[in-house]
């Protein structure tokens, strides 16, 4: 009962501090740069550019819904465009809503709409997000590296990184064996995500490839938009600054929308470039976001306008 109190007090917190961070990264633009003067880029940004951007960001959500399809084949056989339909709108409540509580609505539409059981989907959302998080850190370790004295170990390390997912899949029963029974979240999780594994290597080898075929749409689109707000930066860097926006969303503390939180990721990344003042990096940071959030939300019409197929 104390542990239930103790849990239910800690997001109560939670959701407070990432109001709080919303409220103060708005007035905090506000009083620093002006929300004038942080939109007025898009004045003169190409329309056609902007629909391609878009069009890209789409397809990298439909990638991820082909993950997904290709993950449920029993459930979710034959109805691709209601499982197209069910990720853009998960994708958009987990941009939007506040602390990470838009991951909840994966489990409850995969019960709802497919009734699939919310041990299996769960155990599937965590290793989805496993493969998503080692993804976004192997575009990350290179950019990051190659402008530090490390620079010389960067490429052994990325190649060591891709060795993971194999590694954790190879020595999955072992895993399991060492964590089974055991209380905790680490032990929890890690059970989760053995139970959510691929039954067969060909499975594992599809999730993996439509993981990365997804992130390198995303990312490089979104390295090149960043690159329009702020000119005259390496695409290493480019590619950092949107990684660190994107691995914002696995902090505990998620204002809704992200916001706050996912510029600062963008800023930090390129702090590392004295050209770049924080001025300019905040302007390119919150632009990016907004055309993310935006591009989630016309994803989540679409997929509302998807008709859902009845039960049968």
């Amino acid at each position: 009962m104390m542990t239930e109190q103790r849990n239910t007090s800690t997001s109560r917190w939670k959701l407070l501090v990432s109001w709080l961070v919303l409220i103060l990264f708005v007035a905090g633009v506000e009083y620093w740069i002006g929300w004038k003067t942080v939109l007025a880029p898009w004045a003169s940004f190409s329309w056609a550019d902007g629909l391609i951007a878009l069009a890209l960001l789409v397809l990298s959500y439909a990638l991820r819904a082909w993950r997904m399809y290709d993950y449920f084949p029993q459930q979710l056989g034959g109805q691709w465009m209601q499982t197209w339909r069910l990720m853009l709108i998960h994708n958009a409540l987990n941009n939007l809503l506040p602390a990470r509580t838009g991951e909840i609505s994966f489990p409850v539409m995969m019960k709802r709409y497919f009734d699939v059981g919310y041990a299996h989907s769960v155990s599937a959302l965590v290793w989805f997000r496993f493969l998503d998080l080692h993804t976004i850190l192997a575009f990350a370790i290179y950019p990051l590296l190659v402008v530090t004295p490390l620079k010389r170990i960067a490429i052994p390390l990325v190649v060591l990184w891709l060795l993971l997912p194999i590694v954790v899949y190879l020595l999955r029963n072992r895993i399991e064996v060492a964590f089974a029974g055991k209380d905790g979240k680490l032990s929890k999780l890690a059970q989760q995500a053995m139970y959510g594994l691929p039954d067969n290597w060909s499975e594992f080898w599809r999730s993996w490839g439509m993981t990365w075929a997804n992130w390198m749409v995303k990312l490089v689109t979104l390295a090149w938009l960043l690159g329009q707000f702020v000119p005259n930066v390496s695409w290493n860097m480019l590619q950092a600054g949107v990684v660190g926006g994107e691995l914002t969303s696995v902090l505990p503390i998620h204002a809704p929308g992200g916001f706050g939180t996912y510029e600062g990721g963008v800023i930090a990344a390129l702090s590392p470039i004295r050209t770049v003042t924080i001025h300019a990096a905040t302007i390119g940071a919150v632009n990016v976001h907004l055309f993310v959030l935006g591009s989630s939300l016309v994803g989540a019409l679409v997929g509302w306008l998807i008709p859902l197929k009845a039960k049968k």
